[in-house]
């Protein structure tokens, strides 16, 4: 009787690890559009607009008179809270570019069990 219970874990411990989840693979993908949404904010030209007289970026703020067909742009790493917008959007994607790695690595081999907990940590604290 013990036997053959360790027979059916056994069994569903080979099948777990056999192939990957649907849950697994939505956790992944949702990983990649996290990078792709801190990559697509970082490189965004335009998080701000107004009336075509003004706009706002990570990297620099621009505006034009109504009569006016040249824009004037300055710098908007001037002030502590843009740098330190511009540091955490940087920290965040370094760490979710660690975790989908880790993930996708994990997905891989078919040794994802050990890597829950590492990958969790490091999502969250993106």
């Amino acid at each position: 009787m013990a036997s053959s219970a360790n027979g059916t874990e056994e069994a569903r411990g080979a099948a777990s690890s056999s192939a990957p989840t649907p849950l697994k693979l939505v956790g992944l993908v949702c990983v990649l559009l996290a990078l792709c949404l801190d990559v697509g904010a970082v490189l965004s030209p335009a998080w701000v607009t107004a009336d075509q007289q003004y706009y706002l970026s990570l990297w620099e703020s621009c505006w034009r008179s109504s009569g006016e067909n040249a824009w004037r742009c300055s710098s908007t790493l001037n002030t502590d809270w843009q740098i330190a917008t511009l540091a955490l959007l940087h920290g965040g994607a370094f760490l979710i570019l660690i975790s989908f790695m880790v993930a996708l690595v994990s997905v891989c081999t078919c040794s994802r069990r050990r890597f829950y907990r590492p990958v969790a940590v490091m999502l969250f604290a993106a």
